[in-house]
């Protein structure tokens, strides 16, 4: 009974981690990357001259197959200068739905998030090379990791030893998703053209160090926060 009720009681820890969001070393948001064995939540919102220019306040929830890391639910809330909205996706018994729109979809099918979330919980040997079907918001698209070796990553006075992996995207077709506008994030995270490198921390609880991101001209960099 007492290691029944440990694993229930760790199967419902949470773990949250602060980021720092930069643009050419200007701090232009803060996030919070939310983790539990079925879930990821992010909340993004901007700060200092970028909040009174283009302000955002945007969260994401996704809920997801602890197996294999398959879309359940995917639901967004999205404050951005003169645009806001809501939108929710679900996927069960191969089919995918928004409103009464609906797509065909393996129940494995994995999103940004859910890859995110694997990339934490399993060894660079199961995903190295793989390409992964993935859905977003209705459009069909290919994701994988590369394993690039392992590197030291320094936060603050503390060396973290990380597994760096570059991200890749590819576009299977030109079909239209569900929606016909959506938030910056999504709409710019998927580009096939862009790279995007990913730190994860090695040993402990494997989070998310760093994040470096170049696409349409930008270079972005999100960095966890000191403990």
């Amino acid at each position: 009974m007492g290691r029944i009720l440990f694993f229930s009681l760790f199967s419902t820890i949470i773990f949250s981690q602060d980021y720092s969001a930069k643009v050419y070393g200007f701090s232009v948001a803060d996030a919070r990357l939310t983790l539990k064995p079925d879930s990821i939540n992010l909340q993004f919102k901007t700060n200092g001259i970028v909040d009174f220019i283009w302000p955002s306040n945007n969260t994401y929830w996704t809920y997801f197959d602890s197996t294999h890391f398959g879309l359940k639910t995917f639901q967004k809330k999205i404050r951005q200068k003169n645009f806001d909205q809501k939108f929710l996706i679900e996927l069960s018994d191969g089919n995918l739905k928004y409103n009464k729109k609906t797509r065909v979809r393996a129940d494995s099918t994995k999103t940004i998030f859910t890859m995110l979330a694997m990339l934490t919980d399993r060894p660079y040997e199961m995903l190295d090379t793989q390409w992964f079907e993935m859905d977003h918001e209705g459009k069909p698209i290919l994701g994988r990791f590369l394993w690039a070796g392992t590197e030291t990553i320094t936060i603050g006075h503390t060396n973290i030893l990380c597994d760096h992996f570059r991200m890749d995207f590819k576009h299977i077709d030109e079909t239209a998703g569900f929606l016909t506008q959506t938030d910056r994030f999504m709409q710019y995270a998927p580009n096939p053209d862009g790279v995007c490198q990913i730190w994860v921390e090695r040993n402990g609880n494997r989070r998310i160090i760093r994040v470096t991101i170049n696409a349409y001209g930008f270079s972005y960099e999100i960095l966890i926060k000191n403990d």
